[in-house]
């Protein structure tokens, strides 16, 4: 299955930012019942993204990193995207593993 962020996004942005946002996002493509098929699930970030933050992946994602926990994440949802977005993704999948994290 292939997921196409970009008609996520208001025409002409190109910041996945807000972890409102995010959850919204997992609502609408369904994210949670997604995670609990077996199904591989590639995710398309446009090319001329300026930036994916952390809030925007902990609402979006942040649950699902929880449940699978890291290797299972990163074998089920496939980041198709620019080197600078796929650090960024590494980044909101650690900060979705800590204990302490405020935005969980």
């Amino acid at each position: 299955m292939k997921i196409d962020l970009g008609k996520c996004l208001v025409k002409g942005n190109k910041v996945f930012s807000g972890r409102e946002f995010g959850e919204k996002v997992r609502r609408d493509l369904n994210l949670e019942r997604l995670d609990n098929t077996n199904e591989k699930i590639e995710i398309a970030i446009p090319e001329d993204t300026f930036s994916l933050n952390a809030s925007f992946f902990l609402g979006a994602f942040g649950p699902s990193v929880r449940n699978l926990g890291a290797n299972k994440f990163k074998e089920k949802y496939i980041f198709k995207c620019e080197d600078i977005i796929k650090e960024s993704i590494d980044d909101g999948i650690e900060r979705a593993l800590k204990s302490s994290n405020v935005l969980r």
